[in-house]
């Protein structure tokens, strides 16, 4: 009896296999000696969301069994998950694997006459958003196609091709969403919308450990993730990328190519013409053999370098684009009937293998296509020979955009001596120069691009992306190549201090400096006592401007050896030197011990997170806090809010979002805890539920409601709402850097990223408008002209006092995606200095 059982049960296992196989792979002549993925797995690709450190167990099977399979660690996340990048091709090549890297480098730069012989790279990446799962479960079933199959196509494809496969680019993300739907599964299972499996928690899998879109990190490289995919990345500049995502439910399966008038106009034309034309035939063939819907050219577009499929289009590659209707679990109802997951990712696993199919047919012509883009590049005669950038009183900032430059092998050189441009003069010791002509050239026009004229006015997302304003770094164009000494390394960016002096009487520290506030961060987790200048002053034959920190070493608690110890491991930790100073008495202005210098005790701030919250911002902050700072920040979300004991804390932080689930109750205690002397920092839309509570006595700019008598199409009225949408734009502010807000920058003229419409009247208050949007504030970007006549002259920064505390509002946000470190220091000041606010400027009495 017992045998019969196992035979039965040996009998339905391979009756499921052989089923699934023919599901996914059907026809396929496929290596009975390699375990497929329902072998290894135990259950049926679909039925189940398999975890990561399972697929990349899997990767290691596969490379155990086959010899096409090599796996390849290139970092872990945030959360010490692995990153793995997986090759595949046939056997002689994966053992000649560097040899071939470097002859495809080779052909890349132009110094390869006949590539015709070469393999095409092609490299697979899937799932960067984590609660897009489908793209994870292609990944393996692809990975196993490549390893077992016998069909003498894909023995051609291994002939002829590198396969980079990133199985999951957000690992983190996926794992919280395959736990979320999996321990809501049922059995059956529910196919129901609101059903708990289908609506997750916040923060959602989309994002990864710091709640950051990782698919729009490529071109910010702000993440560890990224930095480590894109140094492997640029070790092949691989000839075609996929990025596979999923949309709404409702919707079919999208392929490229995205809206005609949505191209990024300094892509070679043939890129989208004849290269997304060409695969574009690929998919259409395989998605009507397996009669699945799709669409195309209706959405999406290929504006923002940073995403996934079009980084690679500014390195003669080929990105590519792909969204499945999602099933956002194991079975959904849809308008197209019961959407399972498995049908998702077999829509994802046939695009993986068309793509591979045209690169291969294609691979003489991408080969091509890469060298001949590299080569025209590096020949540009643009009447623009380059850019010349500064940060003379910023080291850090400085060195951080260099960073960037050198993380997507951007040349930058030493200025030779001292050099004018655009009425400003850049010096030699603080200067660079980045030539247009070289490799990466068009990342290069990226950086310093201000487009404002476009063929639509509506936006999948931003639509500027300049990052010498995000970085707020002083720049100019050059029409002629100015005299330039050796190339900048990663050994000029560490910034080795000298050892700063000692001193028995005080110690100054520069705030203009970004890492400034890591420094005093350091300096409150230490105990050390530290005040801050409200007013400039000369001291010693050296100017200090207001904001500076002032560390007096009579006044603490420890000895002067020991404090003079401290400042040098925190010197180490920041890169950032401090003065000694023998004397309070100031050549001209305030003395040390004036009132003028306030006290800065430690912040100790909140933030409110959760549903109705924005995951982005909030987790700007909080990785901005933990990586730039090294501060804690107590996170709690707002179903929980209320068990807070607000008086412990100083600071509250609301990103956008609506806060009315706080309820009446909780909205009195804060109203009570600010009038004691709490501040409230909020950003864009908290602002307007500040106001609407009456926390606030601002006025917000309304928009002109589009109503209008004249009669519009139906198929148009979205596309005029949309168009007054700013989704994504860089203004012109001027700071007043006289108040504690505004400390640290030295030019009133500062660039503030926005995308949103919440425009704040200037403050009644004279002096409570910190910054204010100019009277032609538009820098870059789309922004529709009824909107841009309401920002003219608006409030950017308000500080508004109530009772004894004060509201900091940002109609901006100054944080916006881990890049702003040009306004990055209104948010330290508000953390870090606006408490000295409260305190009487002067203590004496005539």
């Amino acid at each position: 009896m017992k045998k019969r059982l196992l035979f039965f049960s040996l009998f339905l296992f391979n009756f499921s296999l052989l089923a699934q196989n023919q599901y996914f792979f059907s026809g396929k002549k496929l290596n009975a000696s390699i375990p497929s993925p329902q072998q290894f797995f135990g259950y049926e690709m679909g039925t189940h969301h398999t975890r990561y450190d399972k697929i990349i167990e899997y990767m290691r099977v596969l490379e155990a069994k086959s010899d096409r399979v090599k796996v390849v660690t290139i970092g872990e996340t945030y959360e010490h998950r692995e990153q793995v990048i997986v090759h595949f091709a046939k056997p002689d090549n994966l053992s000649k694997i560097e040899q071939i890297r470097e002859s495809h480098l080779a052909n890349a730069q132009g110094k390869v006459s006949d590539a015709s012989m070469q393999p095409v790279v092609v490299w697979l990446g899937y799932n960067v958003h984590g609660n897009e799962a489908s793209g994870g479960e292609a990944s393996i079933l692809t990975a196993y196609y490549l390893a077992a199959s016998e069909d003498e196509e894909a023995i051609k494809w291994l002939d002829n091709a590198v396969f980079l496969m990133e199985p999951v680019i957000n690992p983190d993300g996926r794992d919280r969403f395959a736990n979320w739907v999996n321990m809501h599964k049922g059995n059956p299972m529910v196919a129901d919308p609101l059903d708990r499996e289908h609506n997750e928690v916040w923060p959602s899998g989309r994002v990864n450990h710091y709640w950051f879109d990782l698919n729009r990190d490529w071109y910010l490289a702000v993440n560890q993730e990224t930095r480590n995919r894109l140094r492997f990345y640029h070790t092949w500049l691989p000839n075609v990328v996929t990025d596979f995502h999923e949309m709404g439910t409702n919707s079919s399966h999208f392929f490229e190519p995205t809206k005609i008038n949505a191209q990024n106009p300094i892509v070679p034309a043939a890129n989208y013409d004849v290269l997304n034309a060409r695969f574009a035939k690929y998919f259409e063939k395989s998605m009507n053999e397996i009669g699945s819907f799709y669409f195309t050219k209706e959405a999406f577009d290929n504006f923002y370098p940073g995403y996934g499929n079009t980084y690679p289009d500014l390195q003669g590659g080929l990105g590519l684009l792909f969204e499945q209707g999602s099933s956002r679990g194991h079975i959904q109802d849809s308008q197209n009937g019961v959407l399972k997951f498995g049908f998702a990712v077999r829509n994802q696993l046939v695009n993986a293998l068309a793509t591979i199919r045209a690169s291969v047919d294609e691979r003489k012509y991408l080969l091509k296509y890469q060298s001949d883009f590299y080569k025209n590049i590096e020949k540009t005669n643009e009447t623009i020979k380059g850019y010349v950038v500064s940060s003379p009183t910023d080291a850090n900032r400085f060195s951080a955009f260099c960073d960037l430059l050198n993380v997507h092998h951007i040349n930058a050189f030493w200025l030779d001596k001292d050099v004018s441009a655009d009425g400003q003069t850049f010096k030699k010791d603080a200067s660079v120069f980045i030539p247009l002509a070289q490799a990466q050239g068009l990342l290069v026009k990226s950086i310093f691009d201000r487009p404002k004229k476009f063929a639509d006015s509506i936006f999948y997302d931003t639509s500027t992306w300049n990052l010498a304003l995000a970085f707020g770094m002083e720049h100019a164009e050059m029409k002629t190549l100015p005299s330039q000494a050796q190339k900048i390394t990663e050994a000029d960016l560490k910034l080795e201090m000298p050892k700063s002096s000692y001193s028995e009487y005080a110690y100054i520290v520069d705030w203009q400096d970004y890492n400034a506030a890591k420094f005093l961060s350091y300096l409150h987790q230490k105990g050390i006592r530290v005040k801050v200048a409200m007013r400039g002053f000369s001291l010693e034959k050296n100017k200090y401007p207001s904001g500076t920190l002032m560390i007096p070493v009579s006044l603490q608690d420890i000895s002067s050896k020991e404090l003079y110890d401290e400042l040098l491991n925190i010197q180490k930790e920041t890169n950032l030197g401090f003065t000694a100073v023998s004397t309070g008495f100031s050549d001209q202005g305030i003395d040390l011990g004036s009132n003028s210098f306030k006290t800065l005790n430690a912040p100790k701030p909140i933030m409110i997170i959760g549903q109705g919250t924005s995951q982005y911002e909030a987790g700007e902050i909080w990785q901005m806090l933990d990586t730039k700072l090294n501060m804690p920040i107590t996170k709690v979300d707002m179903a929980n809010f209320g068990r807070v004991n607000i008086n412990s804390y100083t600071h509250l932080v609301l990103v956008s979002g609506n806060y009315d689930e706080l309820g009446t109750s909780t909205i009195s205690k804060l109203k009570a805890w600010v009038k004691q002397g709490g501040t409230i920092i909020a950003m864009k839309t908290a602002i307007e539920w500040l106001i609407k509570n009456e926390f606030s006595s601002e006025k917000l700019i309304k928009l002109d409601d589009e109503k209008g008598t004249e009669r519009v199409n139906f198929e148009n009225i979205q596309n005029i709402a949309g168009a007054k949408t700013t989704g994504g734009a860089i203004f012109e502010v001027d700071i007043d850097n006289t108040h504690p807000m505004g400390f640290g920058f030295t030019n009133r003229k500062l660039a503030v990223y926005r995308n949103n419409n919440t425009i704040l009247e200037p403050s009644k208050d004279r002096s409570a408008t910190v910054a204010k949007y100019t009277a032609a504030p538009w820098l870059s970007g789309y922004v529709h002209p009824q909107v841009l006549d309401k920002i003219k002259n608006s409030a950017s920064l308000i500080v508004e006092n109530s009772g004894s505390g004060r509201l900091i509002l940002f109609s901006h946000n100054p944080n916006f995606r881990g890049i702003w470190y040009g306004t990055n220091k209104l948010f330290f000041n508000s953390l870090f200095i606006s408490n000295s606010l409260g305190q009487e400027r002067f203590g004496s009495e005539e």
